[in-house]
């Protein structure tokens, strides 16, 4: 029986969790696959670990990572009119963010990026076509002053986007508890990477495997993939699985430009890395997995152009272990709020796991 709940996902969305504060996530992670696993740890710099024993058929020792982290901010002061400046955590897309509400601090304060009214503007067609930039924006409170914020809000303190979690295209709501469909598209906050926390959740709930396997929910990947080059020195598996969300710009763009290259299609399938900036997947371990979908009859595809980089260079640039990476597609990643089809999810969990059941097969 599966982990997941339409509820529970909502809440891996919803949980903030940027770079280097990834308690309260890791705390619903922890408590959720408790009673799945053997051992749970809590490393140095933060990262989950899940120990599942296997039933001793093979000395093999296997890993599956997903980092918790999101994209967010850090708040660096607080000006005299109550109003918080901020500083890039992780790779917010500065075009995506202006009005957008967010959550500020462990007491998730509502806020609002502030943007200037159209009326205001001197040259508004002008002004609307220009990027801000990063360190210009200020997040809204509603304070009216500088100590009315401070009592609330303290600089170092992460922000995040607040954004609601929704099953689309439905006739009619499913209760919270109701198992997560089959099929069906979702919206929400921090698809890259809960949806691969999710995707591990129920690796870890299903049956034991022929030999021990780790679970790793990494932290601080979208500020250099600090967690997963912790994790993989100290685990030192012989293979890992790295479960991500992943760009999907598969949607037209404006009449007069040129359509973006579709990185990866809603409905088609988990994407395979072949190789990305700071990744290859070695050739053997990338036929094995293709193999493995085909003999399963699972829907695939590649992710192309090879950018962006995962946890797999964190585990790899340790020792050398070997790692593949499968993602779930993400339209509007990096943005307040992404759309993902679960038939691709649920097609990636198929994927991994039938590819550690036969993985003995593959050493």
């Amino acid at each position: 029986m599966s982990i997941l709940t339409i509820d529970l996902l909502r809440q891996l969305s919803e949980t903030p969790g940027g770079p280097g504060d990834e308690e309260a996530i890791r705390n619903l992670i922890a408590r959720a696959i408790h009673p799945h696993v053997d051992e749970l740890s809590i490393d140095n710099i933060g990262n989950l670990i899940a120990f599942k024993k296997g039933t001793g058929t093979s000395g093999l020792k296997a890993a599956a990572a997903a980092h918790m982290d999101e994209i967010g901010f850090m708040i660096t002061k607080i000006d005299d009119d109550g109003l918080l400046h901020v500083a890039r955590s992780g790779g917010v897309n500065p075009r995506t963010v202006l009005g957008k509400r967010v959550q500020v601090g462990p007491d998730r304060i509502p806020g609002v990026i502030a943007v200037r009214p159209p009326h205001l503007a001197e040259d508004w067609r002008k002004e609307s076509q220009q990027v801000p930039k990063i360190r210009d924006l200020v997040i809204d409170i509603g304070a009216k002053d500088k100590d009315e914020a401070k009592s609330k809000v303290k600089p170092g303190q992460y922000a995040v986007f607040q954004t609601p979690f929704r099953l689309l295209g439905l006739e009619e709501p499913l209760p919270a508890d109701a198992p997560l469909p089959a099929s069906g598209r979702i919206s929400g906050k921090a698809f890259d990477d809960r949806l691969g926390c999710a995707a591990l959740m129920e690796l870890l709930a299903g049956p034991r495997l022929p030999f021990d396997f780790y679970g790793v929910f990494t932290v601080q990947e979208e500020i250099g993939l600090r967690g997963a080059q912790v994790a993989g020195g100290w685990l030192e598996p012989d293979i890992a699985f790295i479960l991500e969300g992943t760009t999907c710009p598969d949607t037209p763009g404006a009449p007069d430009q040129k359509p973006t290259p579709a990185t990866t299609r809603l409905g088609h399938g988990p994407a395979i890395t072949q190789m990305d900036r700071s990744h290859i997947t070695p050739p053997r371990l990338l036929q094995y997995v293709l193999r493995t979908a085909q003999a399963r009859g699972i829907p695939y595809q590649f992710k192309h152009p090879n950018t962006g980089g995962t946890d797999a260079a964190g585990f790899t640039r340790q020792r050398g272990i070997p790692a593949i990476i499968i993602s779930t597609p993400a339209r509007y990643i990096h943005a307040p709020v992404a759309i993902s089809d679960l038939g691709d999810f649920w097609n990636g969990v198929a994927l991994v796991r039938a590819a550690l059941e036969d993985l003995p097969d593959f050493f």
